[in-house]
């Protein structure tokens, strides 16, 4: 196999002293703290829930499936390419990765983004960029594809922060709320697709959209239910261990109808979105239903978009999968060119170091063409990793 391969979803486990050195002095009373779990391991404390969130599902790359653990693991075990950019690239060169993409910790950006001091959360989101963008990918920008995360302060803020983004390099950008703050999209946010488009920054969304409202709501709740996670036998823990993959479809599927249906990509034909982690295989049907809908009520409801959805699909939109087999099946209905094979890396649901097998053993058998555009050739081209 001679393909270049990009990984299009990847991630960063927070440096134990990542918050002393990139959040400001003022803010270190309300930073995430680093404690123990009850197995002596490393987690993580933050507003999120009652719970501290060990590492150990999101540090330990290449362990054999059956010796995975939640609690117990502590820095000194992690793999340091799961918080260092010099051996991350070590360990892509182990994997035969080219490039990464790299998307936050979602219990940081949480903590952050869900807080209700704006300059708190203006500080939080500016700490993490400035340590992925400074210290993370400084090894080599090339290889190292950080995108920048957008704060949850509403649309000046947002588009304030994609065009300094775009100033300091930034190949894209991850939203995690809509760039006005709403809980649904609006034309509240058309400023932000057009400076998005204006410095040709592709936004990428990671698994789902929830707002700063949303998430103040969860803590209350989470804060009254008390300490769940560390109950082996509890909902919450079976949840964690399956991944919480059966809500993926269900979170994302409702994001990504809104775009398509009201009318996002009539309005800014060269807005790209990223959908990520959120697999492919589904899509065809998804799709296929979305298109019903809409020949169904075009009319009766004054649908703002000229051409049916999946036109705006294989236009504009793009999702990465991890192991899809359904998805490869079923890749000329999901588009080709709208694929991006990853592999969540330091994720316990990683191949490393063996990623080469696992597209050669899901991917070997369709044409070097279109594999080509699946495992890299899609994410050069979208984040333009060759200008």
């Amino acid at each position: 196999m001679g393909e270049r391969i990009i990984d299009a979803d990847c991630h960063i486990l927070e440096p134990p002293d990542i918050w002393e050195r990139w959040l400001p002095s003022r803010w270190q009373d309300k930073a995430p703290k680093l404690v123990k779990d009850p197995a002596g391991g490393d987690a993580w404390l933050t507003a999120v829930g009652g719970d501290p969130d060990p590492i150990g599902l999101v540090a330990t790359p290449g362990m054999p499936w059956d010796q995975f653990r939640w609690f117990g693991v502590t820095y000194e075990e992690a793999r340091p390419g799961c918080y260092d950019g010099e051996a991350r690239l070590a360990d892509m060169d182990a994997d035969g990765v080219w490039a990464e993409v790299l998307f936050p910790p979602q219990r940081t950006m949480s903590h952050f983004l869900g807080d209700d001091d704006d300059d708190f959360v203006l500080a939080g989101v500016a700490a993490y960029n400035d340590f992925l963008f400074e210290e993370f990918c400084a090894p080599d920008p090339r290889r190292l594809i950080g995108l920048a995360q957008i704060p949850s302060l509403g649309i000046d803020v947002a588009v304030d922060a994609l065009r300094k983004a775009a100033a300091r390099g930034a190949k894209g950008v991850i939203i995690s709320n809509w760039p006005a703050g709403g809980d649904n999209l609006s034309r509240d946010d058309d400023p932000f697709w057009a400076a998005a488009v204006d410095e040709g920054l592709p936004v990428a969304v990671h698994i789902n959209i929830i707002s700063r409202r949303q998430r103040a709501a969860a803590r209350k709740a989470a804060a009254k239910r008390g300490n769940v996670l560390y109950d082996m036998s509890s909902e919450a823990a079976r949840a964690k261990a399956i991944g919480g993959m059966s809500h993926v479809f269900s979170m994302c599927a409702g994001s990504i109808t809104q775009v398509l249906f009201t009318g996002v990509f009539e309005r800014f034909p060269e807005l790209r979105m990223c959908w990520i982690e959120t697999g492919v295989g589904w899509l065809p049907h998804f799709i296929e239903s979305l298109d019903d809908r809409y020949w169904r009520n075009r009319r009766w409801g004054d649908l703002p978009i000229s051409e049916p959805p999946s036109f705006y699909w294989y236009r504009n939109n793009a999702a990465s999968f991890i192991t899809d087999r359904s998805g490869i099946a079923l890749r000329h209905a999901v588009g080709v060119d709208n694929m991006m094979w990853s592999s969540d890396y330091p994720h316990h649901g990683n191949d490393w170091p063996y990623s080469r097998k696992v597209i050669t053993d899901t991917m070997g058998h369709i044409p070097a063409e279109e594999r080509a555009k699946i495992v890299g050739g899609n994410a050069a081209r979208i984040w333009r990793l060759d200008d």
